[in-house]
């Protein structure tokens, strides 16, 4: 198998029995071969696997169409990024072991009566029925090719990854050795006299430190794991507010002023409303006592019908209103539901199956408990009593106009319900308005002045040292954000949502740069470069304080090592202004000496006091707390397993089972090549 053969150059193989099993959303890998045929692998490379623009696009559409994203496109670009990553890597495994999906056992974990985890679990919401399995079948022949065809990809590919993981975790095995072993780790028991001289006890200011120190520490350690580092890039910004000024309220409200007459005069008032304001959608109300400011929620119940009023600031827009109507409506009613989160055909005919059930033997509050997603489902799916505005409109429509006890379908962006109107309340007056609407926003002229502002300040403070000078004069001083560590495919960074023009030019600026404006969420931001990380050894600068604080260590453990290494333990507690100390109980499993003050872990101490001779002394040992001198002053006490074992086997095998499945994705992705350049194409 090519990728494992990979994995067993590697001399970390032995991180493929450990790790936690994850199932990614698949599709099939000859589809991904079907779509990546060109040359131009713009968006990123996958184990040698270009992947193309119109592939991009072609991907995206597929995993789009199969599940509800409500416009987040960055959730539909990582989720199929995900989904292609894991069919290319595990795609040679496959061929390898043969392993596909005959067409009768797609129907049986579909349709029949071996479901696959999956399939259970995403279509059937873990629970399922005869009735609701036909339904299904119904559903799914009745969708059109393209969707048909995408579900069945997804379920076949993911069926496929159930299975190998399957296979994955029945290798990992612990023998009576590592149960053994296990087993003495936790129970095997140690007693030990000590001296131990933390370095907290002397302050960091009184060692003397120069570069020259940390750069040859720098050499000859910046290769350790611990020093590795991934590519990274880290930035300060400053935010220039695009705000609209008092000319622009100004001019919003005599634009609307101008429109009173002509409003006054006209004979289709719904339509001169939608033709007129920014939220077409909303041109027609129906307002209760309380839904406009003062004093104009009063006026609109005195005034005579036909009368425009306003124009008057409510929240960030501006109204204008025309009295169209008043009558009398039902205020409130009491209903119950069963929420289908999966917002797809599959979970419509979920809904539809329950419903049905429902229908024929009244047992809705049954079927709330069995099938409710929400925390309505104890109650029977009861939602009590609410007005108008509670609900989102579908949701609100279907209540509000449904008959007493009829049985509703309804579509949300929560997913589909099935909706009963239990009772509804009295009727309440209203009065129909037409709403004219606009938005108070920056002008165009002033858009135009915050960007020259911006701009200049861009290019007359080009450098990082007077780009944070500038900054902190800036109208009185400009808060100054730092984001640190910014991956390539980041689409926010900390204090800034929308930031993939910001990421995208991180990725392309030089060190110091400072950028030109970028215009996100009514912000200009300028942006400075002050760190690039690139994958491997850390350049010196990225490390230097990390650094500092291990020469410093260093330097406190001389001064310790030269007054521990000669004398008895007496003397040396005695030469270094401290006690000898007793510790019992201490086993291989123990992080640290419990008793030393010393809350970091100690290992290579541990290791130290099991491989020491009874009544014998050590050299000073040199931790990541302090210095050390020990002595053991009895034989190791071991444990006693009641059961020769087993249940540390059992117990290590379970936990290997569980890692082994997750612990492959990450051992293919660190052996692949993988190039994601998504979010640097924006």
């Amino acid at each position: 198998m090519a990728m494992i053969e990979k994995i067993r150059r590697q001399s970390w193989l032995i991180l493929l029995l450990v790790g936690f099993g994850i199932l990614s959303f698949l599709i099939p890998y000859d589809a991904v071969i079907a779509l990546f045929g060109g040359s131009n692998s713009d968006i990123g490379r996958i184990d040698g696997t270009g992947i193309t623009a119109r592939a991009w696009q072609t991907a995206t559409g597929v995993r789009g169409k199969l599940f509800q994203y409500n416009g987040n496109q960055d959730n539909v670009s990582n989720d199929t990024w995900n989904q292609l990553q894991d069919s290319i890597l595990f795609s040679d495994e496959y061929s390898e072991l043969g392993l596909d999906i005959t067409e009768e056992e797609y129907d049986a974990m579909v349709f029949g009566d071996n479901l696959s985890p999956f399939v259970l679990q995403t279509i059937y919401q873990g629970k399922d029925s005869t009735e609701m399995k036909e339904q299904m079948r119904q559903n799914f022949e009745s969708f059109e090719t393209g969707m048909a065809q995408g579900w069945k990809s997804l379920i076949i590919a993911t069926r496929k990854r159930e299975k190998y993981d399957a296979m994955v975790k029945k290798g990992p095995f612990a023998n009576s050795l590592d149960g053994k072993w296990a087993f003495k780790m936790a129970n095997d028991k140690v007693s030990v006299d000590y001296v131990v001289k933390t370095y907290a006890e002397i302050p960091d200011s009184t060692i003397q430190v120069t570069d020259s120190d940390i750069r040859a520490y720098y050499n000859k350690h910046k290769n350790d794991r611990e020093y590795k580092q991934d590519v990274g890039r880290s930035i300060e910004f400053i935010k220039f507010p695009v705000q609209a000024s008092s000319a622009d309220s100004a001019d919003l409200k005599t634009s609307l002023e101008a429109l009173v007459a002509p409003f006054q005069a006209s004979k289709d008032d719904s339509a001169y409303a939608s033709s007129n304001s920014a939220t077409a959608g909303q041109a027609v109300i129906k307002a209760k006592s309380g839904t406009l400011p003062a004093p104009y929620d009063t006026q609109i119940t005195t005034d005579s019908i036909g009368k425009v009023v306003g124009p008057f600031v409510q929240g960030n827009s501006y109204k204008l209103v025309k009295i169209m109507k008043r009558g009398f409506e039902v205020d409130s009613v009491q209903a119950r539901h069963i929420l289908f989160k999966e917002k797809t055909p599959a979970g419509r005919a979920k809904a539809d199956s329950v419903k049905n059930v429902i229908a024929r033997e009244k047992n809705f509050e049954a079927m709330a408990a069995m099938y409710g997603t929400d925390g309505t489902k104890d109650k029977g799916g009861d939602l009590g009593t609410f007005g108008k505005g509670a609900m989102v409109a579908p949701f609100e429509k279907a209540c509000f106009e449904g008959a007493v006890g009829e049985l509703q379908i309804v579509s949300t962006d929560f997913g589909w319900h099935i909706v009963e109107v239990t009772k509804k309340g009295a009727n309440a007056p209203y009065t129909g308005l037409a709403v004219i609407e606009k938005p108070l926003g920056a002008s165009q002229l002033t858009i135009k002045g915050a960007y020259q502002l911006a701009r200049d300040f861009s290019q007359n403070y080009a450098d990082t040292a007077s780009f944070r000078n500038a900054a902190d004069t800036l109208n009185g001083g400009t808060t100054i954000s730092k984001a640190q560590n910014i991956k390539p495919n980041a689409t926010s960074i900390s204090g800034l949502a929308n930031a993939g023009q910001v990421v995208s030019w991180a990725y392309s600026a030089e060190l110091g740069e400072v950028s030109q404006p970028f215009m996100i969420d009514d912000n200009y931001i300028i942006a400075a470069l002050i760190d690039v990380k690139e994958r491997g050894a850390p350049t010196f600068d990225n490390v230097k304080d990390k650094m500092k604080d291990k020469v410093i260590k260093e330097k406190k453990a001389e001064k310790y090592i030269d007054m521990m290494k000669t004398g008895t333990l007496q003397e040396i507690a005695t030469a270094c202004v401290t006690q000898v100390k007793h510790a019992d109980n201490v086993s291989m499993k123990s992080t640290n000496i419990p008793s030393s003050g010393v809350s970091v872990n100690e290992n290579k101490l541990i290791g130290a006091l099991f491989g020491l001779k009874t009544g014998t002394m050590s050299t000073p040992i040199v931790g990541e707390g302090g210095v050390y001198v020990i002595q053991r002053n009895a034989d190791v006490l071991p444990g006693a397993s009641t059961d020769n074992y087993v249940s540390n086997m059992e117990t290590l095998s379970t936990g290997f089972a569980s890692r082994a499945g997750n612990e492959v994705l990450k051992s293919f992705k660190e052996v692949a090549d993988i190039e994601d350049n998504r979010f640097a194409r924006k």
